[in-house]
């Protein structure tokens, strides 16, 4: 029961630091970001958030088993629609659908590295929000392996019918 209580004062004392945050006029958004001018428009600016992308892309590649398995997977489709000359709209179900599993991925990870840095403890609300965000990429991969079946399970047919003849 005290833990209930102590939750419930946790989410109020939350509630009122947002509000202070959110009243006040101008927010302070921390010395490093201040310093940077990251809010200035410049050229350096466009090249800094292309670097920290692709920072962010070397991290999931190197450290998500599931990223690095969504590409094998995009390249054996490209290659199966080069092999099967597909259309130009097949072509642009394949590559947005797959897009979409590897953004919904990568959001995946930023939501995990963002849980795992706030909870240093298990809690049931981390867990609903790392396994909700696993949900979203497991959707997505579903979403493509049912599109991709449906461009590729055609041109499949004809060579399987011939194996079997």
């Amino acid at each position: 029961m005290a833990s209930k209580k102590n939750e419930k004062e946790n989410k109020t004392n939350y509630k009122e630091k947002i509000k202070k945050i959110i009243e006040k006029e101008d927010v302070y958004r921390g010395e490093f970001v201040e310093s940077q001018q990251f809010k200035k428009l410049s050229l350096k600016r466009v090249f800094r958030s292309f670097k920290f992308s692709f920072e962010g892309l070397k991290y999931a590649y190197l450290h998500e088993q599931s990223l690095t398995l969504h590409i094998v997977i995009m390249a054996i489709v490209i290659g199966c629609g080069i092999g099967f000359g597909i259309s130009p709209l097949e072509w642009a179900i394949t590559l947005v659908i797959g897009a979409l599993v590897l953004v919904t991925e990568l959001f995946n990870t930023s939501i995990e590295a963002v849980v795992d840095m706030v909870t240093g403890d298990y809690h049931p609300l981390a867990k609903i929000a790392k396994d909700t965000a696993s949900a979203a990429t497991f959707v997505a991969s579903i979403i493509a392996a049912g599109m991709w079946l449906y461009v590729f399970v055609p041109r499949f047919l004809p060579l399987i019918s011939k194996l079997f003849k």
